[in-house]
């Protein structure tokens, strides 16, 4: 008896024990799935013109972990952060690394903590992985950290469990190689090219893969016809979106002729890190309100978690102009004049028009005050001694009626003037006859 219970004690040990272990191991493939729907959705959203504003954190979370680090990737995709933009340099031995300067001398430091003032093509892989980086975004001042230079593989994997798109700028230089190593690796859906090429150069690579990747060209200038044309055409070639840059807050990749481009077609794309990228304007909530105003919806910035608190604010605004649409719609303004039914038809028609592609919150936040206001309206009815509504289109019907009986008063009085005339005519002729008579 006591051996059996025993025997039974240890089974249910083992079980729990398996138990146990099991629960990790589910739990980090849970976590897997859930990483790779999030990746899932965030491609299919950057594939439709009219999907969500995106969110692209620069470097990574830099205010937490060195720039290009994969510690800095997942700590954005954990604020929010829809993609992060990182910068491929390819090493002395062909490995594919992340570093935004060509020279290292601004993030890297050698075994020693000497500072590494070497560029990246001249320095093979060994040894630069020996190698830490400053935090931040590095120089003297920025304390060494324990993190190293991550490779492209090493930077797709973060990414990939963090539930993140990385975009990849500089991998334009290397992308046949790159776009094979992705290939291979199965990553080649976990990243974005930004191709830094001419719009025919672009074009054709594209259509040259059996295996279309997500691509966003790019254009930087004030030259309306070259812009139009590079986003046009790589849009028409499969492209996602175009990443347009100018000095000049009022340059042409901020007006709505090339804006006109992107609606049905693709995403505008936009750096708010560098004034010179974005017409001198700041990479905060103003900044970011004034660029979707204009029709940009994927933000690259330095401020990711400013940038996701907006979009909060954005999507809390399309909820209520949503609300408030669909009431509106509910309205009968059957007995309401034509002018302010009319009113209330233009707010309905200017709050479809926000909600059908992504808008600024200011944009939502009009739409729905214009909407309300024009709701407001319809109440403000004045009413006869009857009690019944006096409308603008009853008000020109009895104006009608009146200047009909007007002109028929008109009509008849100058009938009868003109009888009375011929009357008096007659009879002076009368007259006249018979004095005539008298007189023979």
């Amino acid at each position: 008896m006591r051996v059996g219970v025993r025997t039974g004690i240890s089974a249910l040990l083992a079980a729990l024990l398996l138990l146990f272990c099991a629960v990790p191991a589910f739990a980090a493939e849970e976590g897997n799935v859930d990483a790779a729907t999030r990746i899932s959705d965030i491609a299919s959203v950057l594939r439709d013109p009219a999907g969500r504003l995106l969110a692209v954190s620069k470097y990574g979370d830099t205010k937490q972990y060195p720039e290009n680090s994969a510690a800095a990737i997942t700590a954005a995709a954990e604020a929010g952060a829809d993609m992060v933009y990182v910068y491929v340099r390819k090493t002395a031995d062909n490995y594919f690394i992340l570093m935004a300067d060509e020279n290292l001398s601004r993030m890297c430091v050698d075994e020693l903590g000497n500072v590494m003032d070497r560029n990246v093509a001249e320095v093979g892989y060994h040894e630069l992985s020996t190698c830490h980086l400053r935090d931040g975004t590095g120089n003297l001042h920025e304390p060494i950290t324990e993190y190293t230079v991550p490779t492209l593989s090493e930077a797709v994997t973060a990414a990939k469990e963090s539930g993140v798109l990385l975009l990849l700028d500089g991998a334009w230089d290397f992308r046949d190689e790159v776009y094979e190593q992705l290939g291979t690796e199965g990553t080649l859906g976990n990243v974005v090219f930004l191709a830094r090429g001419d719009r025919g150069e672009v074009t054709d690579w594209m259509q040259s893969k059996a295996q279309m990747p997500l691509v966003i060209s790019s254009y930087s200038g004030n030259v309306i016809f070259s812009a139009k044309s590079m986003v046009s055409r790589t849009l028409s070639a499969g492209a996602v979106g175009t990443l347009l840059a100018s000095s000049n807050a009022y340059g042409v990749v901020f007006g709505g002729s090339v804006m006109s481009e992107f609606p049905d077609t693709g995403r505008g794309v936009i750096d708010m890190t560098d004034p010179a990228l974005c017409g001198d304007r700041e990479d905060n909530y103003i900044g970011y309100n004034d660029v979707t105003e204009r029709g940009y919806s994927v933000i690259i910035t330095n401020n990711i978690t400013e940038l996701c608190e907006y979009y909060s604010r954005v999507s809390t605004q399309e909820t209520r102009l949503s609300t408030a649409l669909a009431e509106a719609q509910q309205v009968d303004v059957t007995l309401c004049s034509t002018e302010s039914a009319n009113a209330l038809k233009d707010a309905i028609a200017a709050a479809r028009d926000a909600l059908s592609a992504p808008a600024s919150e200011n944009s939502l936040m009009q739409a729905n005050y214009a909407l309300q206001l024009a709701v407001s309206g319809l109440t403000n009815r004045t009413e006869d001694s009857g009690g019944s509504t006096v409308t603008a289109g009853r008000v020109i019907a009895v104006i009608a009626v009146v200047a009909a009986l007007v002109i028929l008063e008109i009509v008849v009085m100058r009938v009868r003037r003109k009888k009375l005339e011929k009357r008096k005519r007659d009879r002076a002729r009368r007259r006249e006859r018979e004095k005539q008579q008298q007189d023979e």
